[in-house]
């Protein structure tokens, strides 16, 4: 299944929803109204065909601007997701220790992602989680990514013992991978109002500081997606 018809599949209720007010508006509506209709058709559109660039055609996928996210050496990683796991190929070296999915209803609540975890089947086995109580040992990890997942959760507070969890999984000089689109310009043009649905950089930077984890790289991956290392103190 392609990124665009992913994020369709996953957000149908929102894209129908959209189309079928734009074209009731566009056949009763006055002049400025439809403006505004046609606006939103377009940004609809577009917003299928940045998922597909992003998701298919980008070097997301392939994991290739991983390499310099990474601590030096590598002896034990985990995984951490909400159901989701096909979306960026992340093959570190060392032993993958744990595969951790963190959906709740009661903390991941967003109905996208019911959808996704309903019509994606995983790629790999992986260990139900709170993401509040992580399943690994203090000190087990010297990696963790969590990709396109720690934004599903919304509760602030629930970030924050999200975030304490990770330190405390990994080892000095552990990193955690954290990918995710922002919100900002790049995504607010490409998914319109829809961009509200993530955190602004300035949260994971929050959050990083809160718990004492360093920003030592970062890139973007594409305009509309970022990934932090963030690393433990020594």
């Amino acid at each position: 299944m392609t990124g665009a018809r992913r994020i369709f599949s996953y957000n149908w209720p929102i894209y129908v929803g959209t189309w079928t007010a734009s074209v009731l508006v566009l056949a009763l509506a006055s002049p400025w109204m439809k403006l505004g209709a046609g606006v939103a058709l377009v940004w609809s559109a577009w917003s299928l065909a940045v998922s597909y660039w992003v998701y298919d055609c980008s070097p997301l996928s392939s994991g290739t601007w991983v390499g310099p996210l990474l601590p030096a050496h590598i002896a034990t990683w985990a995984s951490i997701d909400a159901g989701l796991d096909a979306e960026v190929t992340l093959s570190p070296p060392g032993t993958c220790i744990a595969r951790l999915d963190i959906y709740d209803d009661r903390i991941v609540r967003a109905p996208s992602v019911r959808r996704a975890r309903a019509l994606t089947p995983r790629v790999h086995v992986a260990t139900t989680s709170s993401a509040l109580e992580l399943l690994l040992r203090d000190g087990s990890c010297d990696l963790i990514s969590v990709v396109f997942t720690a934004h599903e959760i919304r509760d602030p507070s629930n970030r924050e013992r999200f975030f304490a969890e990770l330190w405390r999984a990994l080892r000095p000089r552990g990193r955690v991978l954290l990918v995710e689109h922002v919100r900002d310009a790049a995504n607010f043009a490409a998914f319109g109002p829809g961009f509200v649905h993530f955190q602004p950089r300035a949260e994971w930077l929050r959050l990083a500081e809160l718990t004492k984890l360093d920003v030592v790289a970062e890139t973007r991956v594409t305009p509309y997606v970022m990934a932090l290392a963030l690393e433990k103190h020594a």
